[in-house]
C-alpha cells in the first residue's frame, strides 16, 4: 500500500494537504467551542457522539471497510482537489481513519478537563506542518485569492501576465488551497501550458462587429491542435516521395506552432509570484532543497524541458512539436527602400485606402502615426508605445536642441524605468518638417501627438491598436514579414550603431535599455550634442525635396537601389545537401532559374522532373550572379539555408564595386563622362566596334550628345542618356532619352532617378554616381551616330520599377525629336507652333 502511494507522488502532496485541513479545522472546532457562550448543552454531552464515531471507526479499521473515509472527510478532500477514487485507496484512509480517532480523543480530553487544545495536541500540530499558534490556525488561502493577491501587488504591465497564467491555474488545479499544490502538479501545469497553440485564446470572435464570440477552452484547443498535427504527420510519414529533410521541413511549416520555452520561463515566474503570495517568500525562496519546492527553479524546468522535447519525435526523428520562435532581423535597406517608395510617404491616391499609388492628379501624403511612427522607430529606435503616449509638450528645446522626452508623464506605460529619456530630433526628421508640424498642432491645441490612435480598453495600450492597422496595411504593400517585423525597426538603428562602433552603454542609453552601472543611470547627463551627431551620422537613403502642391517637405524616394524579388526554394537530401533549387519572380511567379544538382539524386517531386541538371559549381555561380540582380527571399527553414548558403561557397569571390579598369580598357587618363568634348573618341564598354541601334530597348544607358542652348551649339558634349521608350514620327524611328547628369547635394527630385548604388552602377556601366532628368528628354533618330556614341548598360530590375514611378512624377512630357543634316553638325532646330483656326457656326458676318 506505501507503494501505491509512493508512485503517486500527485496525490500524496494533496493527502498531506487535506490531513492537515483536518488538523486545523478539528482545532478551530475546540478552540470555538470553548470560547462559545455558555448554553445548556454540556461538553459532556458529546462524548456519547465521539465515542461512537470512534467505535464506527474501530470496526471499519478492521474490517478493511475504507468507504467510511470518504463519507467522514470526503468534502474536505474535494476541497484540495482529490477525488473519490484516491480517498478509498487503502493508503490514504487508513491514514484518514486514524487521525480522526487521534482527533476525537484529544477532542474528548480538552472538553473534559477544559485544557487548552493548542498545549495538549502540540504535537499533532507539529506532525503535520502547523504551528502551535493561533495566527497558523487560520484558513488557508485560495488559488484565487492568491491571484487578486499577487495582481495587486505586481506593476501594472505584470498584472495582466499573471491573471492569464492565473486564469489557466484555475482551469487545471481549480480552486484549491495553494498550499495543496505539489512541485509534480506544477510541472504537469507548465507542461500544459508548453502544449498550448501559439495564438491560443485569440479566435474567439468578439473582435467582429456585433458578435458576442464564444468561449474558448485551452485544454480543448490543445485536444484540436494534437489531433490536426497528427493526422499531417501521418500524411507526410507515408509519403516516399519526399527525403527526410523535406519531411522535416514541411513539417515545421506546416505543423501547429506552440508556445516557446523562453514565454514558458516567463509564465513560470509568473505562477511563482501566486504562489509567494500566498505562501510568503519562504516557500519559493532560492536556498530551497529541490524536494522542497512547490514552482520549479530554472534549473529544474530547463531539465524536465529536456525530456519533454526528447518525446516529441516519431520513431523516424521527424518532429511532432514545433514552436517556430520569432526571430527578429534588422530591416534591409532595401525593404526601408521599399518602404519609403510606398504610398505612405510618395503619396495615395485616396485617404481612405493608404496602400494605392498616388496618380498624376491624385496625390494625398496624410502626416499621422502610419507616416511618423515608423520614421521615429527607424531613426531613434523609440518602442511603438513611447512614441504614441506622447504628448506635444513632451517636444522641447534642450542645450539648443529639439528633443523629445519618453515617458515624461508620471503614468506613462513603460517597459522599464530605463525607458525614461531625452532624446535628441535627428535632422532627417527635421528636414521632413517635424518642428513645423508639431507648432501646428499646438496652436491647434492638440494634448497628443497622435490623437487618432486611443489606448485600447483591455490593457490601456495604443500599440495593439496601431501594430494592427499598420501590419494591415504592410500586407496590403506586400511588405510584411515574420522576422522583419515592425518591432524589428529598432532593431536597424541598433545594428547601425554597432556597425559605427557606437559602445554597448550609448547603444542602451539610446534604445531605452538597463546601463551598466549606477553612476550612468543617475548621475550622467543626457549627452545630447554627443547623441545628435551619432543619430545624424546614420543614412538610411531618405531623400528629401519638394512638392508645389504640398506645403511641407516630402519624401522624394531613397538612394537605395530597389530590386525585383525571388522567391527561393531548395530541395534537400537525406543527408541535408542541395539536390534542387529554384528562383521564382514573387510577383508574377515567373521561373528565372532552376536546376537540379548533377551528382546528387534527383528529387521525387513532380515540380522537379523537367529542370535540367547542372554542376554544383555553375548553380552556385548563377545563384550569386542573380543577387546582384535581384533581392532573394531564403527558405523560411534554417536547415534549407544553410545548406544553400554552404553551397554558394562554390562560387567566386567578385568585386560589387566599379573598378578603374573594365574590359581591358586602360582609363588612367580618361575623363568622367560629363567631361567628354565633342571631338573625343568613346569606347563601347560593351566590347564592340559599332553601336547596334536595332538592340536598343527601354532602360538601356547610352552615350548621348545633348544638344546645348550655348553659343557652342554645334558641339554638344556625349554624357550619359536613358532610353525611356521609342516612337515613331513620319515613318522614321526615335529614341526617347532623358538627359543624364552627376549627382548633386541638393538631393534628388521625385522625377528623377538615381543611381548610386554600386551593383546598379555597375550594371548600367557609369562610374559615378548619375540622375537622369525624365522632364528633360529628347527625340534622336535610331540610326544617328552623330548623337548616339556608345551603348553603356541596362537598369537593373530595380532600376526599372523606379523608372516607373518616376515617369508618373514627370507627368506628360513631350520631347521634341532633333532633326540633323548631311553633316555631323547639329543645327538649332527651330518649332514654329500655329494655332489652328476654328469656324464657329451660327454667327453672321
Amino acid at each position: 500500500m506505501i507503494v501505491e502511494l509512493q508512485n503517486k507522488t500527485i496525490a500524496e502532496g494533496r493527502v498531506a494537504a487535506m490531513l492537515k485541513e483536518i488538523v486545523r479545522r478539528a482545532f478551530v472546532s475546540m478552540i470555538a467551542r470553548q470560547e462559545s457562550d455558555p448554553s445548556d448543552e454540556l461538553p459532556i454531552h458529546h462524548f456519547p457522539q465521539i465515542n461512537l464515531d470512534n467505535d464506527r471507526i474501530r470496526e471499519a479499521q478492521k474490517a478493511r471497510d475504507w468507504s467510511l473515509a470518504s463519507s467522514l472527510a470526503g468534502d474536505i478532500a474535494q476541497e484540495n482537489g482529490l477525488r473519490p477514487d484516491d480517498l478509498a485507496a487503502p493508503a490514504v484512509a487508513r491514514q484518514v481513519l486514524a487521525l480522526l480517532r487521534q482527533i476525537n480523543e484529544l477532542s474528548t480530553q480538552v472538553d473534559r478537563d477544559y485544557d487548552d487544545p493548542i498545549k495538549c495536541g502540540r504535537d499533532l500540530l507539529k506532525d503535520h506542518g502547523i504551528a502551535p499558534s493561533r495566527e497558523a490556525l487560520k484558513p488557508p488561502m485560495l488559488l484565487s485569492e492568491a491571484i487578486e493577491k499577487a495582481c495587486v501587488e505586481a506593476p501594472r504591465d505584470v498584472e495582466t501576465k499573471i491573471r492569464v497564467v492565473g486564469k489557466l491555474a484555475l482551469l487545471f488545479f481549480q480552486d484549491i488551497p495553494v498550499c495543496s499544490i505539489a512541485l509534480e502538479q506544477t510541472f504537469d501545469f507548465l507542461h500544459i501550458i508548453w502544449m498550448l497553440p501559439k495564438g491560443w485564446g485569440k479566435a474567439h470572435g468578439r473582435n467582429r462587429y456585433g458578435q458576442s464570440g464564444k468561449d474558448l477552452c485551452p485544454l480543448d484547443e490543445i485536444r484540436q491542435a494534437d489531433a490536426q498535427d497528427a493526422k499531417l504527420i501521418a500524411e507526410i510519414s507515408s509519403c516516399n516521395a519526399m527525403s527526410l529533410p523535406d519531411k522535416r521541413r514541411r513539417l515545421v511549416q506546416e505543423l501547429t506552432p506552440r508556445l516557446t520555452d523562453g514565454y514558458l520561463f516567463v509564465q513560470r515566474d509568473m505562477f511563482n509570484r501566486i504562489i509567494r503570495a500566498a505562501l510568503g517568500k519562504k516557500a519559493v525562496g532560492r536556498d530551497l532543497d529541490d524536494e522542497d519546492r512547490i514552482v520549479p527553479s530554472h534549473a529544474q524546468l530547463k531539465s524536465r524541458m529536456r525530456a519533454w522535447h526528447k518525446t516529441q519525435k516519431t520513431p523516424g526523428g521527424l518532429p511532432t512539436r514545433v514552436s517556430r520562435p520569432k526571430r527578429r532581423m534588422s530591416w534591409s535597406l532595401e525593404r526601408l527602400s521599399q518602404l519609403l517608395r510606398s504610398p505612405i510617404y510618395l503619396g495615395t491616391s485616396t485617404p481612405t485606402q493608404r496602400g494605392r499609388k498616388a496618380t498624376a492628379r491624385k496625390r494625398f501624403i496624410i502626416r499621422d502615426a502610419i507616416y511618423w511612427v515608423p520614421l521615429f522607430m527607424i531613426t531613434m529606435g523609440v518602442r511603438p508605445e513611447e512614441i504614441l503616449q506622447a504628448a506635444v509638450p513632451d517636444v522641447l528645446r534642450r542645450d539648443g536642441i529639439l528633443c523629445l522626452f519618453l515617458g515624461g508623464e508620471e503614468d506613462a506605460m513603460l517597459k522599464s524605468e530605463q525607458s525614461r529619456r531625452v532624446l535628441p530630433i535627428p535632422q532627417i526628421l527635421l528636414d521632413l518638417g517635424f518642428r513645423e508640424w508639431i507648432v501646428e498642432r499646438k496652436k491647434a491645441g492638440e494634448t497628443w501627438l497622435f490623437p487618432e490612435i486611443q489606448p485600447d480598453k483591455n490593457h490601456g495600450r495604443r500599440s495593439q491598436i496601431f501594430g494592427d492597422r499598420l501590419r494591415n496595411l504592410l500586407k496590403t504593400l506586400k511588405l510584411q514579414s515574420d522576422r522583419e517585423d515592425i518591432y524589428a525597426m529598432r532593431r536597424t538603428l541598433s545594428s547601425k550603431l554597432l556597425q559605427i562602433g557606437i559602445e554597448t552603454g550609448t547603444r542602451q542609453k539610446i534604445l531605452g535599455h538597463l546601463e551598466g552601472s549606477t553612476v550612468d543611470r543617475h548621475y550622467s547627463d543626457h549627452g545630447l550634442l554627443e547623441l545628435k551627431d551619432i543619430l545624424d551620422s546614420l543614412d538610411y537613403g531618405i531623400i528629401v525635396g519638394g512638392d508645389r502642391r504640398f506645403n511641407f517637405p516630402i519624401i522624394t524616394g531613397s538612394s537605395t537601389p530597389l530590386f525585383t524579388t525571388l522567391d527561393l526554394e531548395v530541395a534537400l537530401s537525406d543527408q541535408r545537401e542541395v539536390t534542387a533549387v529554384s528562383l521564382r519572380d514573387a510577383e508574377t511567379d515567373e521561373i528565372v532559374f532552376e536546376s537540379r544538382i548533377s551528382g546528387q539524386n534527383a528529387p521525387s517531386a513532380a515540380q522537379w522532373c523537367e529542370c535540367p541538371s547542372l554542376d554544383a559549381v555553375d548553380v552556385a555561380k548563377q545563384i550569386q550572379s542573380l543577387t546582384q540582380q535581384y533581392s532573394l527571399t531564403l527558405p523560411a527553414s534554417e536547415e534549407a539555408t544553410a545548406a544553400l548558403e554552404h553551397l554558394l561557397i562554390l562560387a567566386d569571390d567578385k568585386p560589387l564595386h566599379n573598378s578603374g579598369c573594365r574590359d581591358g580598357v586602360d582609363r588612367r587618363n580618361d575623363k568622367s563622362p560629363f567631361e567628354l568634348g565633342p571631338h573625343r573618341e568613346v569606347e563601347t564598354l560593351t566590347g564592340k566596334d559599332e553601336l547596334r541601334t536595332a538592340a536598343l530597348r527601354q532602360g538601356d544607358v547610352v552615350l548621348c550628345a545633348f544638344p546645348t542652348r550655348s553659343a557652342n551649339a554645334n558641339a554638344p558634349s556625349p554624357r550619359p542618356g536613358l532610353i525611356i521608350d521609342t516612337r515613331t514620327l513620319a515613318g522614321q524611328t526615335y529614341l526617347d532619352v532623358a538627359w543624364g547628369g552627376p549627382m548633386e547635394d541638393s538631393g534628388v527630385a521625385p522625377h528623377e532617378l538615381a543611381l548610386s548604388c554600386p551593383n546598379e552602377m555597375l550594371e548600367a556601366k557609369v562610374d559615378t554616381a548619375t540622375r537622369f532628368n525624365t522632364r528633360r528628354r529628347v527625340l534622336v533618330p535610331k540610326n544617328s551616330k552623330c548623337y548616339l556614341h556608345a551603348r553603356l548598360g541596362h537598369l537593373s530590375g530595380g532600376g526599372v520599377a523606379r523608372l516607373r514611378e518616376c515617369l508618373i512624377h514627370a507627368g506628360d512630357v513631350s520631347p521634341e525629336p532633333i532633326q540633323e543634316a548631311g553633316r555631323p553638325i547639329v543645327r538649332p532646330l527651330t518649332i514654329e507652333r500655329h494655332r489652328t483656326k476654328s469656324v464657329r457656326h451660327g454667327l453672321s458676318p
